[in-house]
């Protein structure tokens, strides 16, 4: 896995090209780190982190994290000592474009933990620019995350009303629901070169690596939820990832409501995927607008309960359209299946009302294992697919639905 290191991404960033941009074979744009298709805004974090006057403090107590995060302000360069840090922790405050609040581990090697002590509840390192009574929300921006591990509460990392914030280098394992979810709002963001694995302990429908959005239940105004959140968490990354093993549900999970993701160079790892209760059976699902998905490997890894490696659903009318699906490459164990389908029974934990219990559920499920099945009945054709690879080779399973090859 590439390793980007904080001054190599800032100097990229801080570069003008004024030739043609270079291209790597993994579809990331080697002159700035962001995938080829993304558009820079000018207001991605633009200086070399060597060019910054930091404000360092050191850490090495619970208190002094919990202290350094509720007093935060641009310049500061948060470095946490090898140990481990037992608590729900929060940022509320962002930096600037020229001076990004930065908080990182002290050494690769020896990464400190940061420990949420329950996996039934809370979230371990919350990014969150969203006001408690939602009636003066004015967001974040400008987060550096890197070189830490994260586990053992409900939620990894979040965020809420955060934009252009980097995840880095980071471990979330151990979770009860999903490792990182970008939601409210937060648009720009960018998860790369980290490892998320067996998340879903509490509630495996709910066990995802990484969730972009929010359920259209839960948008504001529209939702039928008591917890609202802004749908609209666009152009974010996610690049370079070794996401699995034992992620329950999808690997990455774009929502309804959210438009331009680029899911660029990861690699899937389906073993322990199990949500067979809601069909959370694929690497990607495809929920919403304009995403890409490009230069991923993703292997089935004798999991017998998964079956598409991509899929493209309308949950919400109007979203699942013009995504972009090339250049992955897909292992399937079809000896698996000598028959139309294979009833599964499984025992899985759920919760309910913050106690966990479990239940079991028998499902019919298909053999196919299409590298992408697209759900959305879509006259003009507007999801489109290249240039995949599927191993064992089937010309008759790579793609199922109203989609455009190219």
């Amino acid at each position: 896995m590439r390793i980007f290191t904080p001054n190599k991404i800032m100097t990229a960033i801080a570069t003008i090209v004024f030739t043609s941009s270079v291209y790597a074979d993994d579809g990331i744009n080697s002159s700035t780190g962001y995938a080829d298709s993304y558009t820079e805004t000018g207001d991605e974090m633009i200086l070399d982190f060597d060019d910054i006057s930091w404000n360092v403090i050191n850490v090495e107590t619970t208190s002094e994290l919990e202290d350094a995060l509720e007093d935060a302000s641009a310049g500061d360069k948060i470095i946490i000592a090898p140990g481990t840090y037992t608590g729900n922790f929060e940022l509320n405050v962002g930096g600037t474009q020229n001076k990004p609040i930065w908080i990182t581990g002290k050494t690769y090697l020896d990464m400190p933990i940061l420990d949420g002590d329950d996996y039934n509840n809370g979230t371990v390192l919350a990014i969150d620019g969203a006001d408690d009574d939602d009636s003066n929300d004015q967001g974040i921006s400008y987060v550096y995350i890197e070189k830490i591990e994260v586990t053992n509460a409900r939620t990894g990392i979040s965020l809420d009303q955060a934009d252009y914030v980097t995840i880095n280098n980071v471990e979330v394992y151990d979770v009860g629901q999903s490792g990182i979810h970008l939601r409210d709002g937060s648009s720009y963001n960018i998860v790369q070169n980290s490892n998320v694995h067996d998340t879903g302990l509490y509630n495996v429908k709910y066990g995802e690596a990484i969730y972009i959005g929010s359920d259209y239940t839960k948008w504001d105004d529209t939702g039928t939820s008591s917890n609202t959140y802004d749908p609209a968490t666009d152009y974010n990354q996610i690049l370079s990832n070794t996401l699995g093993p034992n992620v329950t549900a999808e690997h990455v999970d774009i929502k309804e409501g959210s438009s331009y993701a680029y899911i660029i160079d990861n690699t899937f790892d389906a073993e322990g995927m199990n949500d067979i209760l809601n069909g959370g059976l694929s690497f990607i699902d495809f929920k919403g607008n304009h995403a890409e998905a490009a230069f991923n490997t993703g292997d089935q890894n004798d999991n017998e309960y998964f079956e598409n490696a991509f899929e493209i659903n309308e949950k919400s009318s109007g979203w699942g359209y013009n995504n972009d699906i090339h250049d992955n490459s897909l292992t399937f164990d079809d000896e698996y299946y000598d028959e139309d389908s294979v009833s599964v029974t499984l025992t899985l934990p759920l919760g309910s009302g913050g106690a966990a219990y479990s239940a079991s559920t028998t499902k019919s499920i298909s053999p196919d294992h299409w590298v992408v099945e697209n759900n959305v009945d879509d006259s003009d054709y507007t999801n489109s697919v290249s240039d995949n690879d599927r191993d064992p080779s089937d010309d008759d399973k790579m793609y199922t639905g109203d989609l455009t090859e190219y």
